[in-house]
């Protein structure tokens, strides 16, 4: 009758002698199904879509203060400069006739 040996146990190996091992494959990293879940791709479309962005907003800022700057153009305003001073001086007269007393 022979034994049977627990479930739990490996079978022994017996060791090689004198022999040298193989050297071991080198790992070769497992190719992702899509390139877009890459880290490296991740960064590298952050940057882009930051440049495509940024740019536009440069350029048009760069020109419109080189204009300022060396093209003798003003800032754009909201009202143009004689509408407020029409406008403050019919309030400041409008103003000054509701005070004044009537007779």
């Amino acid at each position: 009758m022979t034994a049977k040996a627990p479930p739990n146990l490996r079978p022994v190996q017996p060791r090689s002698t004198g022999g040298s091992r193989p050297p071991p494959r080198p790992a070769r990293p497992q190719a992702p199904q899509d390139i877009r879940k890459t880290k490296e791709y991740k960064v590298a479309a952050r940057r882009w879509l930051s440049t495509i962005v940024a740019l536009p907003i440069v350029m048009y800022t760069s020109w419109i203060l080189y204009e300022r700057v060396y093209g003798n153009k003003s800032p754009k305003r909201l009202m143009k400069q004689q509408q407020q001073l029409q406008d403050q001086s019919s309030s400041s007269s409008a103003a000054s006739s509701s005070s004044s007393p009537s007779s």
